[in-house]
């Protein structure tokens, strides 16, 4: 059933994040913030290590177990944080971005047009990394914001390509998560034109489920989402109306439990089954991964470094 449905088709897409390094130009502006950008930082002292709180590093570590050499690139790329409120833009249209390290909070790329108003076509999670899908872009096409408050660090597209491009393993690893965020999108744009309504909803709360899994993020069946039934409708192409009358049909029927910001996934299995939900970021293929020395043990890292980054 179409009622209340607003179609559009979500573009091609793919995270502009997981790709940082701490060397950045020295003495320049930022052209999408107005803010300072990261000064050169020296060579990080050895023996540093993740804490809870560092995201990115959680959310790397899912897939491979980090080296010295890439815990270090991703410690300069967290260096001199920044609170940033929530509604504050991280780039616009029309502006040269940086890449920005999401250390805490949550993010959105929203487009607009006359016929369907705004539409959020991206949604950036703590420990993901924004810009990157821009770097070969001279502007902006779209107004990335914060959709909660957080903390963030930002860094040049020269410094990104500067400190990824020495590590091999890491690289292959960003690469093919990029991949499966176009994998992911895909099939969202697919739900969005082929499955009903009440389908293309379970696919959402789904796949952001997924995305949250990480240690220190999220994981489990309740996870938060900070979205108003407006946005949920923004996300999806659904009216606010029709989102609610999804979401009551949803807690009547024993599916889904809601206590604002957190939703509990009651019957995420049978959910699986109905919409063929895939897990695209359950398995990551790292056999073709350059081969590294194994990682030594290193002690904790400093805890203050990121006692600003506590995550939403």
């Amino acid at each position: 059933m179409n009622l209340g449905t607003k179609r559009f088709v979500v573009g091609w897409f793919y995270k502009g994040e997981l790709m940082t390094c701490g060397l950045t130009s020295p003495d320049r502006s930022s052209r999408s913030s107005g803010v300072n950008r990261l000064k050169f930082a020296p060579p990080a002292p050895k023996g540093r290590q993740a804490t809870a709180v560092s995201s990115v590093r959680n959310r790397l570590s899912k897939y491979v177990r980090l080296t010295a050499g890439e815990l270090d690139f991703i410690d300069r790329s967290e260096v001199d944080p920044e609170p940033i409120a929530k509604g504050d833009k991280l780039s616009q249209h029309g502006e040269a971005g940086d890449i920005v390290v999401l250390q805490s909070g949550w993010a959105v790329l929203k487009s607009y047009n006359k016929s369907s108003g705004h539409q959020i076509l991206r949604v950036f999670l703590p420990g993901e990394f924004v810009g990157l899908c821009e770097i070969g872009a001279p502007q902006m096409e779209h107004q990335i914001s914060m959709q909660t408050s957080g903390v963030v660090s930002r860094l040049s597209r020269r410094a990104f390509y500067q400190g990824v491009s020495g590590l091999p393993r890491l690289n292959a690893l960003l690469l093919a998560l990029l991949s499966l965020d176009l994998q992911a999108l895909r099939r969202h744009n697919s739900c969005m034109r082929s499955m009903n309504a009440e389908s293309n909803l379970k696919f959402f709360f789904l796949q952001l489920r997924s995305r949250l899994k990480v240690p220190g993020v999220g994981s489990g069946d309740r996870f938060h989402v900070p979205f108003s039934q407006v946005e949920i409708g923004q996300a999806v192409g659904l009216t606010s109306v029709y989102v609610n009358k999804l979401l009551r049909g949803f807690k009547e029927q024993g599916e889904l439990e809601i206590d604002r910001p957190y939703f509990w996934l009651l019957a995420r299995e049978q959910w699986k089954t109905e919409v063929d939900f895939h897990d695209a970021y359950e398995n990551v293929d790292t056999s073709w991964f350059p081969q590294v020395e194994h990682p030594e043990d290193l002690p904790p890292r400093n805890k203050s470094l990121h006692a600003k980054a506590a995550l939403v």
